[in-house]
């Protein structure tokens, strides 16, 4: 059982057959626990049943969840104390990322599908150990930063879960006409519960929307470092003549062209997730930073609020980083084009080289919004609004305000 569920975050064995679509491995199993990927070999019945287990999902998720944070604050908003009130608050504004996010992903999963397709042929050109290392190394780091995202969201609803529990209230008090927690223990576990099952179908839907610009431009940079070393390879070999040689350059251009048709597909996706994520962090690290320095009293909250903050940078840090990490292997990649072996080759093929290396000399950027960059930079620059929203609770006195009322 544990080879079945866990082989993949290990690099395979190098004479394993390993392609690039096993990179998503764990993306699509959680995705189709979501609901977003019928699994092939469905009866009729079970069509059905997997149409109104998807159904669910998105009730729950992206629509059950902010409506009944939203109506807590207008049927409970006196019974909230600061602590609980700001936990809800963060959590709310996030769940309005998350629905932008997620029914983006989920309307543009076709695009991941169509990108598989295209980058298939890519693996076939792996033929060396080095290569077919890059491309094994590639899958299982793609699959062990799925499980790292689930690992950190679920372990946020876990500590709050407990840390609510604990204390004798709902986690994040979602409006239940059903079941009103403070009439019992009982009642208390069965919302509390409820509460854990909504946040973990949307704390899912969340990771399958930051993680898969990770994984794709993961799989893009492992194919720009096997074409680095295929053009190092380039007419060193003699028995092949120039006519060989020429084609072997012509291949790489065309597997190039290949992965920036597959940037430009999936563009305009990762442009508006990460815009939606980029938006809201700072006022959410803000708040949750506000909540751990001033109003949390109990470890168990600050726990949970330390855990939401991490979940909250880990959205858009390791994108952002990614992000420049293929910048510079456009760079590193042109740096090998010009040191391969082309200066005494033939007329066509150094055309083509002076070519390919101007193409490559344009880095593949990606853009949130079509306004700003994806970057580091950018990344600091939002979250340091959460810094704002500190100063201004000290200088508007709100914390000894809250704690008076």
């Amino acid at each position: 059982m544990k080879k079945t569920l866990f082989e993949r975050l290990r690099p395979a064995p190098l004479t394993a057959k390993v392609a690039s679509v096993d990179a998503c491995v764990y993306f699509y199993r959680a995705a189709t626990f979501l609901g977003w990927v019928q699994p092939e070999g469905l009866g009729q019945v079970q069509r059905w049943a997997y149409f109104l287990w998807t159904c669910t999902t998105m009730l729950l998720g992206l629509l059950y969840l902010p409506l009944g944070l939203t109506l807590t604050f207008v049927v409970h908003f006196d019974m909230f104390g600061p602590s609980e009130f700001l936990s809800s608050v963060q959590v709310d504004i996030n769940c309005i990322g998350n629905v932008i996010k997620a029914c983006v992903t989920y309307s543009q999963m076709w695009r991941m599908r169509r990108i598989n397709e295209m980058i298939a042929p890519l693996d076939e050109r792996c033929v060396t150990l080095n290569q077919r290392q890059i491309l094994h190394t590639m899958v299982a780091r793609a699959n062990l930063i799925i499980m790292f995202f689930l690992s950190v969201y679920i372990g946020f609803t876990t500590t709050t879960l407990f840390a609510s529990l604990y204390a004798g209230q709902a986690p994040w008090q979602l409006y239940n006409p059903l079941v009103d927690w403070r009439q019992g223990t009982r009642q208390l576990w069965l919302a509390s519960l409820f509460e854990y099952f909504v946040i973990g179908i949307a704390v899912t839907q969340e990771m399958l929307s930051d993680t898969y610009p990770i994984v794709y431009l993961s799989m893009f940079r492992a194919h720009l470092a096997i074409l680095k070393d295929r053009m190092a390879q380039l007419r060193c070999n003699p028995e092949l003549s120039e006519q060989q040689n020429y084609q072997q350059l012509v291949d790489c251009i065309k597997d190039y062209r290949t992965i920036l048709h597959c940037c430009e597909l999936i563009r305009p996706t990762l442009s508006a997730t990460i815009f939606a994520q980029f938006m809201l962090i700072g006022i959410v690290v803000g708040l949750a930073a506000v909540n751990i320095l001033i109003f949390t009293s109990s470890l168990g909250m600050v726990m949970s609020n330390v855990t939401f903050i991490a979940a909250i940078c880990i959205e858009s840090f390791p994108l952002c980083m990614t992000c420049e990490l293929l910048i510079a292997d456009c760079e590193s990649l042109a740096f090998a084009i010009f040191h391969s072996h082309w200066v005494d080759a033939e007329r066509r093929y150094k055309s083509a080289i002076i070519y390919f290396l101007h193409r490559v000399q344009q880095p593949i950027q990606f853009w949130a919004g079509a306004i700003f960059p994806i970057s580091v930079q950018s990344n600091i620059t939002v979250a340091k609004f959460a810094f704002s929203i500190i100063t201004i609770v000290n200088q508007m006195n709100l914390a000894e305000r809250f704690r008076k009322e």
